[in-house]
């Protein structure tokens, strides 16, 4: 299992999610993708992007702002949940800028299909919102972002400038292999989100993450596996159960040998993470019966 670093990355060749096929998704993620939001370095002066160090010239070269990763808005309070990862890649870019006399801040924003992004139509808004560090679980590759501003802030794309975001709900239930799955990200350096559908193919598991070995601890902790054709470059995407749009979990690694693999976080340890830190959450309700999926998978661009 791998998930590379936040200046590897930088270096590496853009990605996104694929698949065989854009099909259509199923009818939950239109209105659950709302809630899903991408986690940006912004330069506080858009002149800068001329002069960011070599690591991270690929990320900045066509603008003030640089996407690290993907996360979820779980309260009305404006908490957003992601992987421990993405959050320290935040502040590992935001130290690099510093050394090199940058300033910049942690965005939250939704996403912008056409590439265009008017800070100021954003803040009028509400689709945009700086953001720190509330509460970070190495052990489990969990963070919690807490934005500035309080209530909805919205995702952005060509359909609409306003249009409300909204919570996703914790699926605390086991999955049974099988059951259809969706999920969102943002791939490297690209403002648009991507979609993806599969299958939970392990839903009894354990391991000890990467993000939790870098720190000694050697604890298990309870995983999902699921066949989403996806990349590195979407750390922190939420996956969510095809049939009502409850969030099943976080994507913390993969595996791409034989086929791509994604290791999924549960909502029920999400749940006991976000217990701990008092961060508040909702359990999604008992979902209709579930759907199977074949063993494939499809894409969605927005």
């Amino acid at each position: 299992m791998t998930r590379p670093g936040i200046l590897a990355v930088f270096i590496l060749c853009g990605s996104s999610w694929t698949g065989l096929g854009q099909q259509t998704l199923p009818p939950p993620a239109y209105e659950t993708r709302a809630s899903v939001v991408k986690i940006e370095v912004h330069l506080t002066n858009v002149d800068d992007h001329e002069r960011v160090p070599d690591q991270l010239r690929r990320c900045f070269e066509e603008s003030d702002f640089c996407v690290i990763g993907t996360g979820v808005r779980i309260n009305s309070e404006g908490d957003v949940l992601t992987a421990a990862h993405v959050a320290q890649d935040t502040s590992a870019v935001g130290e690099a800028l510093r050394n090199a006399g940058i300033d910049s801040q942690v965005l939250i924003a939704g996403s912008a299909r056409n590439a265009e992004y008017v800070r100021g139509d954003a803040e009028r808004t509400g689709g945009v919102a700086a953001a720190s560090m509330k509460a970070i679980d190495t052990e489990h590759d969990l963070a919690v972002l807490k934005t500035q501003e309080t209530g909805d802030f919205a995702a952005i794309d060509d359909r609409t400038r306003s249009n409300r975001g909204r919570e996703a709900k914790l699926d605390l239930q086991r999955p049974d292999p099988g059951e259809a799955i969706f999920g969102f990200g943002f791939p490297e350096y690209s403002p648009g989100l991507i979609a993806t559908t599969g299958a939970i193919t392990l839903a009894v598991g354990s391991t000890n993450l990467p993000e939790a070995q870098k720190s000694g601890n050697t604890q298990l902790v309870p995983v999902y596996r699921a066949g989403l054709e996806i990349d590195p470059g979407n750390s922190g995407a939420a996956v969510f159960r095809a049939s009502d749009g409850a969030l099943r979990g976080i994507v913390c690694e993969i595996s791409e040998k034989p086929s791509i693999v994604a290791t999924i976080v549960p909502a029920s340890e999400i749940a006991k993470v976000l217990s701990k830190y008092a961060v508040r959450w909702d359990a999604a309700p008992d979902g209709p019966p579930k759907v199977k999926t074949r063993a494939g998978f499809r894409k969605h661009l927005w």
